[in-house]
Parts: structure tokens; C-alpha cells; sequence
């Protein structure tokens, strides 16, 4: 596990969307939310998940979201082997190959395609939003529209202590390979967990002091260090992803002709090498991190 941190957290850049306001990324990440949950067509999801990608490359993010997506990705290909076999779908089911003692199943393979990219989706739209914000920006921004600031803290602060508590198991693991004990992998993970768990409270209890000091409870008015404005660009970009993704929605719930569970048919070959595939992957990610483990 020593060197392998997830970057949830802000990467710096210089892109036309780490400048944008936070505001209109997040309305984009929840309209996006909103028509994932809403539809099972693979290609309206398809097309989502693509545009994030596109997003991700404009803003150069690609190699801290890689790192995200390369530990989501194997685990979330196990939809496509469970899905398969037990459909979340009414019956009665259509039955495409045999898989050893298990049946393949049409509506199978189009649930457990359609929640891969549902996920990747929701995942890739998020990553955006996370990675080009700085959390007291958005702190600033929600805050400006009214949002509780309790609530408002206390999503800033998960997405500041995320990166923190990595760079702490970091540093101890680093301790321990100092002294001769294991600082890598799943066997350092263990040894690691008390100091770190116990570095997190003094941590919050610190930081509770130090909200009581600069009077966190208080209905006055509530000063920042950043300011953050909305540009004429950003009230666009907020507008068109109100209507694309509201638009989006409302056609996905209203138009039953999207639902192509019954209509798109796979073949015996590709539904196999599909659920083989999928089940190959996800246990090569398996091994690999067990090798890691025992390597260390």
C-alpha cells in the first residue's frame, strides 16, 4: 500500500474549469446523478461517462482520475458477473448461454452494462467537480446560496480530511519501515490503523477548540479567506446544465421507448466472453493486490 495514495482531493491546474466557479460544477454533478439514476440506457449513460472522460482530459486531471478509476473500475466489473446470472429485473427472465451451472441471462447483461457505465458515470462527473475545486471554495460558493453552514462545514471538512488521513498513514508506514517492521502492504495496513486513529481524534479535538475559539456557533455574519465571484461564463454554464440535465431527465422518465432490456439482444458468444471477461478482470485485480500484500 506504501506510495499508493487516491487523489480525492484538489489537483492543481490552470484549465478554464479549475477557474470556473464550483457552483456550476456541482449543479452538472447532481444533474448528471439525477439522469443516472433515472434511466437504464446504456447509451444516454454511455454519453455521459464519455463527456466526463472528455472533461477529465480538458482539465488534466487524467492521471490522478486513472488512479481512481483503475481501483473503482475491477471492483464494479463484478455487476456485470452478478447481474448476469440473478438480473435485477422482473421475471421472466431470457436465458442467452449456459454458464457452467449458471444460466446467462438478456436482461442480465444489459443490467450489469448499464450499472458499470451508471457508476463509471456518476464516479467520472464527481471526480471533476473534486479534483478542479478548492474545498474553501466551495465552501464559499455554498454558503452564498444559502446552505446551512453546518452542513456546509462538514462536507468541506470530509473532503479536506480525506487527504490528510492518507498522508498520515503515509508517513506511518514510513515510520514503521524505519524500524524494521512492514511498510507496505496489507500487512502494515493493521499495525498502522492506532496511531493513525489515534492521530485523527487529537485532531478533532483540536480542531473543535479551535472552532469554540473563533466562535463556530455564532449567527453573525461569516467572513473567508477566498472570494470567490460568479462570472458571466459561470451563470451560462449553470443555466445549460440546468436545462440539458433537467431536459435529460424528463425525457428519460417520460419516453418508455428508452428502456432496451427487451429490445437489444446479445449474442451467446459476446454474452460469454463478456461475463468471462468481466470475472477474469476483476480477479487478476484480486491476485495482484493479494501478490502485493504478500511481496511486501
Amino acid at each position: 500500500m506504501q506510495g499508493i495514495v487516491i487523489p480525492i482531493s484538489m489537483v492543481p491546474g490552470n484549465s478554464a474549469i479549475h477557474r470556473m466557479n464550483p457552483l456550476p460544477k456541482l449543479l452538472w454533478t447532481f444533474g448528471i446523478l439525477a439522469l443516472s439514476f433515472s434511466t437504464r440506457n446504456i447509451a444516454v449513460l454511455g454519453i455521459a461517462f464519455a463527456i466526463g472522460l472528455l472533461l477529465v482530459f480538458y482539465s488534466r486531471i487524467t492521471s490522478a482520475y486513472l488512479r481512481v478509476a483503475l481501483i473503482l473500475f475491477p471492483i464494479s466489473l463484478t455487476l456485470i458477473t452478478l447481474q448476469s446470472i440473478a438480473p435485477a429485473f422482473p421475471r421472466p427472465w431470457t436465458t442467452i448461454a449456459a454458464f457452467g451451472p449458471f444460466n446467462i441471462y438478456q436482461e442480465g447483461i444489459y443490467s450489469g452494462i448499464s450499472l458499470l457505465l451508471r457508476i463509471m458515470a456518476m464516479t467520472t462527473w464527481a471526480m471533476v467537480t473534486i479534483m478542479t475545486s478548492h474545498p474553501s471554495d466551495i465552501f464559499t460558493s455554498l454558503k452564498k446560496i444559502g446552505m446551512p453552514y453546518v452542513l456546509n462545514f462538514i462536507l468541506v471538512m470530509t473532503l479536506q480530511l480525506i487527504p490528510i488521513l492518507q498522508n498520515e498513514f503515509g508517513t506511518v508506514l514510513n515510520a514503521q519501515k524505519s524500524r524494521a517492521m512492514k511498510g507496505s502492504g496489507f500487512g502494515a495496513i493493521l499495525p498502522s490503523m492506532v496511531p493513525v486513529f489515534v492521530g485523527a481524534i487529537e485532531r478533532v479535538q483540536q480542531l473543535s477548540i479551535s472552532l469554540e475559539s473563533r466562535a463556530f456557533g455564532s449567527t453573525g455574519q461569516k467572513s473567508s479567506f477566498r472570494q470567490v465571484r460568479m462570472a458571466f461564463s459561470d451563470y451560462f454554464v449553470m443555466a445549460l446544465g440546468f436545462v440539458t440535465t433537467g431536459l435529460a431527465t424528463y425525457w428519460v422518465i417520460i419516453d418508455k421507448s428508452l428502456d432496451w432490456s427487451k429490445s437489444m439482444t446479445f449474442s451467446p458468444i459476446f454474452a460469454v466472453s463478456l461475463v468471462l471477461s468481466a470475472t477474469i478482470g476483476f480477479l487478476v485485480f484480486v491476485i495482484f493486490a493479494i501478490r502485493a500484500a504478500l511481496s511486501a
